[in-house]
């Protein structure tokens, strides 16, 4: 890691990573039915299972392009006169990573505070608990299980809560949702967010299995398990607890005033979510360097979840042991916007995802099994800053905010239209298939809430995704206004963690805008948890 001290430039390291040489072996077949074991590693390299001292496996994917349905396997294992398999195409030497904990022999005069206690601040105070720092974490929020009843009154009576709901809370926006897993990075730590769930209940196939995710119903009681530990170790959490801003001496933090009481510290990890408009009105005002980003709106699209299964599974559709399938959807269109799906849910269901009365935005959601009747995906369409840019760095929030004015109907009613209506821009006066929305919808043209350009893009990328599902249009139906896809600021920071301008704040997290998930947001607390180790230990 590296800073600027006294005009001087010093390099800190921390090691985080162990290596060990291994073979890596790829292309193990595993009959479907079958469980995978050290008889498929001995079959493939023709050995005997007592050479095989030790394995783990490291990715499967279900193999379902031709006649013949599969599981795939690579694995790393230690094997006895391993060089001589080394001939095989599907052999090699690899090291494998392990994530190694940071210490520090510090112990800081004043405790860290972390803000927000979604993945990246749920990882950021297993980091710190775990190195022994005793963090003190604040949610404006409740706990996740005030949090779900609170959430199950929204979905069944439409009353909303601002302060506990599908955005607020223990676990943040990723609680109530599919709680994906999928990620591109290529990153060490993302093993460390796996082992973390393992422990507190996941199933472990989510280390290597090629689409992992938990489901919501798993995630609640995840994240319970993940605040005990943090207390186990000594941190301490406080619900309820809303940062109302910093206490500066200069540039430097030297405390937080919340609704509840005042903290001492000289170091606050900030990951409070996309949806936390206010705080973020306050740090600008206090001096926090915040600029615009672009981002994307759309809406969520639902289908039958059987049109998915065909689609991706082709001959093998209705196989017992494959499960409710997913698509990823992109498309380049005339007006040189994206278009694409994003967060898609098999077998979930679309839910309203608002933090302020009057306001609807939705979201997606799926339960552990995936057993809905319907998937649902978000379409978004890129939001360049020259959609929105009128000289304010919170711009983006305010061109959010607009829009989900205009898509709120009373009791958190959705606008609704067949995509097949949509593209040829008519009502519908039914929808094609039932939706999963819990509230109420209201038959609406989608065109209304959109600029031309937008509009354009988001007909030409359907039209391409039928082309790549058969029936994409003709069944497929619109619901409500996909806004929180991502956060419209980044809160600008330097290699050493730091805000760019407040020293001791360190932005963190989707919400900052570092991130864009579960995974990337856990995987951001541990590196910001590392920047304040690596700073005790300067």
């Amino acid at each position: 890691r590296k800073s600027i001290s006294n005009q001087k430039r010093e390099c800190y390291c921390i090691i985080i990573v162990k290596r060990y040489v291994m073979l890596k072996i790829n292309q193990i077949r595993c009959e479907v039915g079958e469980t995978f074991s050290i008889h498929h590693i001995a079959k493939k390299l023709r050995c005997s299972i007592h050479d095989i001292h030790s394995f783990e496996i490291d990715r499967e994917s279900i193999d379902a392009r031709g006649d013949d349905l599969h599981y795939s396997y690579s694995v790393y294992a230690s094997i006895k006169n391993e060089d001589k398999y080394l001939k095989n195409r599907d052999v090699k030497k690899e090291s494998k990573e392990v994530y190694n904990l940071p210490t520090t022999a510090k112990t800081p005069s004043q405790r860290p505070i972390i803000v927000g206690f979604g993945p990246s601040g749920m990882y950021a105070g297993l980091i710190l608990a775990e190195a022994g720092l005793k963090p003190i974490i604040i949610e404006r929020g409740q706990a996740v299980e005030q949090r779900t009843k609170d959430i199950n009154i929204f979905f069944t009576k439409g009353k909303l809560l601002e302060s506990s709901n599908v955005q607020f809370g223990e676990g943040g926006a990723g609680t109530f949702s599919d709680g994906k897993l999928t990620t591109r990075m290529k990153n060490i730590r993302v093993s460390k967010v796996y082992e973390e769930f393992v422990e507190a209940g996941a199933n472990s196939a989510i280390q290597y299995q090629q689409r992992p995710h938990l489901g919501t119903d798993v995630l609640q009681t995840i994240v319970k398990k993940i605040r005990e530990k943090i207390i186990r170790l000594g941190g301490e959490i406080y619900f309820d607890t809303k940062l109302e801003s910093l206490y500066l001496n200069g540039n430097r933090i030297v405390g937080i005033h919340t609704n509840k009481q005042d903290f001492t510290t000289d170091s606050v990890i900030l990951c409070t979510g996309h949806s936390a408009i206010d705080t973020y009105e306050t740090l600008l005002a206090q001096g926090v360097e915040i600029t615009q980003k672009d981002f994307a709106i759309g809406v969520r699209v639902e289908h039958p979840q059987s049109l998915i299964d065909q689609s991706t599974y082709g001959k093998h559709y209705g196989h017992p042991a494959l499960k409710a399938s997913s698509y990823q959807l992109t498309a380049m269109t005339s007006v040189n916007r994206g278009v694409y799906s994003f967060c898609m849910c098999p077998g979930g269901v679309v839910i309203p995802a608002s933090t302020e009365q009057k306001c609807l935005a939705v979201n997606g959601m799926s339960y552990s099994m995936r057993a809905g009747k319907n998937a649902n995906s978000a379409i978004l369409v890129q939001i360049p800053r020259s959609d929105f840019d009128q000289g304010h760095p919170l711009d983006g929030f305010q061109f959010q905010k607009k829009l989900e004015q205009l898509g709120y109907h009373e009791g958190f009613a959705a606008p609704a239209q067949n995509i097949k209506d949509y593209l040829n821009r008519i009502p519908s006066d039914k929808l094609v298939i039932q939706t999963s929305y819990p509230r109420s919808t209201v038959m609406q043209d989608m065109h209304a809430f959109f600029s031309d350009e937008v509009n354009q893009a988001m007909e030409e990328g359907m039209k391409q995704f039928d082309k790549k599902i058969h029936g994409w249009i003709e069944n497929g139906i619109m619901v409500g206004l996909e806004t929180r896809s991502s956060s419209p600021i980044k809160i600008l920071r330097n290699d050493d963690g730091n805000s760019s301008t407040i020293q001791g704040l360190y932005p963190c997290g989707e919400g900052a805008g570092y991130a864009g998930g579960i995974v990337s947001s856990a995987v951001d607390g541990i590196k910001q948890a590392e920047n304040y180790i690596a700073h005790l230990n300067r």
